[in-house]
């Protein structure tokens, strides 16, 4: 009896991690939506609601996203002189001991961010470390071989 409940309980948590995995978001504000059914596009997010309404909101205004199991979070920027530009939505990587490795797409022109890299898909990107919200290390040349094995990420190439 002991064993046949375990297995239910195993089972239905099983179900309960795959419906997580399905499941996306999008905070706008201090609300938070909850759909199967997001569309990010360049400029705004969709989003369906269970009672059939859809729901625009610019992308400016989103401070987080989870959409097919990939987390974004609104955060500062910052250039190579250490100055706030502006606030983007990052794409989280990795996450280890309380450090973030977030990553954001740049042009190959642009290196007003710093040190880009090429990701798997031959992608420019530029990366960071938050702790708490805020920066704690810009991935460079000089530290990236170190970063991304700490984050058991493969090491990509500088451009």
């Amino acid at each position: 009896m002991k064993k046949l409940f375990a297995i239910l309980v195993l089972v239905s948590v099983s179900f309960a991690v795959r419906a997580a995995d399905d499941i996306n978001y999008v905070i706008v504000g201090n609300k938070t939506f909850f759909s199967n059914h997001v569309k990010i596009g360049l400029s705004n997010v969709r989003i369906e609601t269970e009672d059939g309404l859809t729901i625009k909101a610019p992308l400016k205004k989103v401070d987080a996203y989870m959409v097919d199991g990939k987390l974004c979070e609104r955060l500062p920027i910052y250039c190579k002189n250490g100055t706030i530009k502006c606030t983007a939505l990052l794409e989280l990587v990795s996450l280890r001991n309380g450090l973030k490795l977030f990553k954001m797409q740049v042009d190959r022109e642009n290196k007003f961010f710093g040190c880009c890299f090429d990701d798997n898909n031959n992608q420019t990107m530029i990366y960071f470390v938050y702790k708490d919200g805020e920066l704690y290390l810009r991935v460079d040349e000089k530290n990236a071989e170190t970063v991304f094995d700490f984050f058991h990420v493969p090491f990509l190439s500088t451009i």
